[in-house]
């Protein structure tokens, strides 16, 4: 009775993952038994990295699913362990705990480089610590015994791994390797939309982040606009109901999730009292977790003023993931007129121009904010300790609740570097000088630093602009690449 893996083609079109793909390749190579852990969003690309960099490894791939219970999770890898061993008997075998399963994985498993590949680990533990608990008497009795042995734990839910399964200490000190897949770089992307134009490509980024999948979707068609619109407002498109997957597997059942991200939906930001009197909820702890969760997730962003500390009482949230913060905007508040058909024939025709451009123009402000690091390096300072964010306090909330800086960079070289940030289809003209200085009015410079200004935009300053030489850096899109 012979263990057959899984057989998996060479992915000609894979492109990116160089640095995570060089690590991979390190720990498989390791001639010790080792735990691997590996999360990340859904549609990040964990299985396709996985399956492409240790495809030479005999993968036995195990695959939970949502909403059963670990009896029949349980039953579910044995019946797959079956079938990689041809031997039906094998899904017979009475079961009531997971080291049992172990046990008979380990007691049919052959010398030589294996691989046990546990996906969506959090359905398989039915989001409970029994699985986790019972893996590491498992490893300690018998799996750490298997040479050239490599066990990875993948998920779609980083609030449970990082909980459940790193920050516990029964897997702890036990050849553990940690793997949190983020989304493409904006190179990457490049990569992956060639030969999409510049502006295109940063469209792109902005309408969904550098999520692989999402971004092979808006390739599909002449234009990333026209394949936003196919792939939004058509009966069973793929963006149409992939916010509701997104919960199903990054998130347990909890309500408050998802009204916390409605919420933050309908607004720029909202202070932690504005979430609580929302969810009618007194402040406690458990509120805490759940934003905890979100942020862990990468849904939403807790952020301060730059010259605060992180506990000021001054702190916003935000949804800072670009597909659900396009979801809300765009597609739930028709949604049940896209499910009967009213766009399928011009699906262009379900967005407002207008609305469209204002919002990728708040999406780029979050762009900048996360790339901070590499506009420090375009300005040749990102040797230079800084901290960095917006800029707001109560006074300007009182004058004006949506002012602020969108950027700024408080550096130990004596200078404040402040961001103008601007989405814009053309070149930027002269009348943003003005606004500018009504923020400058309004921006204290306690510490009397040289104040650095810089305009990032997506096609640069016009002549008159240019001519007045008040900025002193303009980025725009091409230097981010």
């Amino acid at each position: 009775m012979s263990l057959i893996p899984k057989s998996i083609e060479i992915n000609k079109h894979f492109v990116g993952r160089d640095k995570e793909i060089l690590r991979l390749e390190e720990i498989g190579a390791s001639k010790e038994p080792s735990i691997l852990i590996v999360y990340g969003r859904r549609r990040i690309g964990k299985t396709e990295l996985l399956e492409q960099t240790y495809r030479n490894r005999n993968i036995i791939k195990f695959e939970g699913v949502r909403d059963k219970p670990e009896s029949e999770q349980m039953a579910r890898v044995l019946w797959q362990f079956s079938q990689y061993l041809s031997n039906p008997y094998i899904a017979k075998l009475p079961v009531t705990h997971w080291v049992e399963v172990f046990k008979i994985i380990n007691d049919h498993l052959p010398e030589g480089t294996w691989t046990l590949y546990f996906e969506e680990v959090q359905w398989l533990a039915n989001y409970k610590e029994d699985f986790v608990d019972e893996l590491k008497y498992a490893w300690d009795d018998f799996f750490k015994n298997k040479k050239n042995l490599l066990l990875i734990l993948c998920g779609s839910s980083p609030s449970f791994i990082i909980n459940k399964i790193i920050l516990s200490k029964a897997l702890y000190n036990r050849s553990q390797y940690e793997l949190p897949l983020r989304e493409f770089s904006l190179k990457e992307t490049q990569q992956l939309l060639h030969p999409r134009s510049k502006q295109e490509l940063l469209d792109a980024y902005l309408l969904v982040g550098g999520i692989p999948q999402y971004l092979k979707w808006l390739h599909s068609k002449s234009s990333v606009f026209i394949s936003l619109c196919e792939n939004s407002f058509i009966p069973g498109s793929a963006f149409l109901n992939e916010c509701e997957k997104i919960f199903v597997s990054s998130l347990e059942s909890n309500k408050h999730y998802r009204t916390i991200i409605e919420f933050l939906a309908k607004r720029r930001f909202a202070t932690r009292d504005e979430i609580l009197k929302h969810l009618k909820l007194k402040s406690s702890g458990g509120i805490t977790k759940i934003l905890d969760d979100l942020e862990i997730c990468r849904f939403i962003e807790r952020y301060t003023p730059y010259n605060l500390n992180e506990t000021s009482l001054l702190a916003r949230y935000c949804i800072v993931d670009p597909y659900l913060q396009f979801y809300y905007k765009f597609i739930k508040p028709i949604k049940k007129q896209i499910e009967n058909g009213d766009y399928e024939n011009n699906p262009t025709k379900a967005i407002k121009t207008d609305a469209f451009y204002k919002w990728l123009g708040f999406a780029f402000e979050r762009f900048c904010r996360r790339k901070h690091t590499l506009i420090a390096d375009i300005l040749r300072f990102g040797a230079v300790n800084y901290r960095s964010g917006v800029y707001f306090s109560r006074s300007t909330n009182t004058i004006d609740r949506g002012f602020q800086f969108d950027l700024v960079f408080n550096r130990d070289d004596k200078v404040l570097t402040l961001c103008e940030i601007r989405y814009s289809q053309g070149k930027i003209g002269v009348g943003i000088i003005q606004e500018f200085e009504n923020k400058l009015a309004q921006f204290p410079n306690h510490q009397n630093k040289t104040l650095h200004k810089v305009l990032i935009t997506t096609l640069g300053a016009d002549e008159s602009l240019l001519n007045r030489s008040y900025f002193d850096d303009i980025i725009i899109v091409d230097d981010f690449l």
